[in-house]
């Protein structure tokens, strides 16, 4: 964490440096992070549908409901898999047996389409929503408990989430997360996300452009503004008492990632009423930069993993509160 700094903030000039600081990291913990159980699953018709499954030895129960994390990483729409073949298969195995091993949760990992699979605006909230599709007709993990579901979208992965939250041809598929008791979604997170693309670097902008086509309006800023106006708020799974984290390294850059946060806060808090207001929490991960949160975990390193512990720490609070009795 130390190296961080002397990299900038700039991300295409921090992923490969970033990368190489944890890969020894990540080594030195390799046998707590393959000690993990897990399996791999097809989850849809694609070659890229592919999830990988990080069982907990005993899940944590809390309210007679055990938890599963869905996490989709980052990698610019262009990269990016649920084992990184550069980090000897440690990254995201790493993430998986944190929070299986430390906290109980099974832990979802999922492959999404890339640009190269012919990717395009919304596959992304496609790939989520077949996902959790998977995960309701699956129920993966541990125990015959209901299951208290969080999503944790990292970068890329979050642009994803945004889009399964809020365009309306995936309401019925949300719905299954929403209602009832046997499965419901009782967080969000969004890791180091650029919200739009205002200020992205050059070189990203043609990527961008085959991707989203109408870039503002499919932004997660633009999802959110068109949400709002069109639907009731609170948002549906706002009404159904999901708590949503924004959560950003101290090293995020300012342009692409931390400006884009600032107008997505203001654009939530155009909604007035006070359960949307009150579901917001934001925060910050100290001496992190964009790439660095994710290879963190499994480390043993304190200071790397203290990020983790939080966002479990709120995760299980959450869960201590009832479902909401309307939804």
């Amino acid at each position: 964490m130390d190296q961080l700094p002397a990299f900038g903030k700039a991300i295409q000039d921090i992923v490969l440096p970033t990368f190489q600081t944890y890969k020894p990291l990540l080594e030195k913990n390799a046998d707590f992070i393959r000690s993990a159980s897990k399996e791999t699953f097809q989850y849809g018709s694609h070659e890229r549908q592919y999830l990988d499954v990080y069982y907990p030895s005993k899940p944590s129960i809390v309210n007679g409901r055990r938890p599963i994390l869905l996490f989709e990483y980052g990698g610019g729409l262009v990269q990016g898999a649920k084992s990184i073949p550069p980090m000897d298969g440690l990254c995201y195995a790493n993430l998986g047996a944190f929070f299986s091993l430390n906290f109980g949760y099974t832990v979802v990992i999922a492959d999404y389409r890339l640009m190269s699979h012919g990717a395009k605006f919304p596959s992304g909230g496609e790939d989520i929503s077949l996902a959790i599709e998977w995960i309701c007709k699956n129920k993966p993990g541990p125990g015959n408990e209901p299951i208290d579901l969080f999503a944790m979208g990292n970068s890329a992965g979050g642009i994803h989430l945004s889009t399964f939250l809020l365009r309306p041809e995936f309401a019925e598929t949300r719905g299954k997360i929403l209602t009832g008791t046997e499965i419901r979604l009782r967080g969000i997170v969004f890791l180091s996300v650029p919200f739009n693309f205002a200020n992205i670097h050059e070189t990203r902008t043609e990527t961008l452009q085959e991707y989203f086509g109408d870039i503002p309006s499919h932004a997660p800023l633009g999802l959110l503004k068109t949400a709002r106006h069109q639907q009731q708020t609170p948002l549906d799974f706002i009404t159904a008492g999901c708590r949503v984290a924004i959560i950003n390294g101290e090293l995020d850059p300012e342009d692409e990632i931390l400006q884009p946060r600032d107008e997505f806060i203001a654009e939530w808090f155009q909604m007035t009423d006070q359960q949307s207001r009150a579901a917001l929490t934001i925060d910050w991960m100290p001496r992190h930069n964009h790439i660095s949160p994710a290879p963190g975990l499994g480390t043993g390193i304190a200071q790397e993993e203290a990020w983790g512990c939080q966002v479990v720490g709120w995760w299980e609070n959450i869960r201590k509160f009832p479902l909401p009795w309307k939804a």
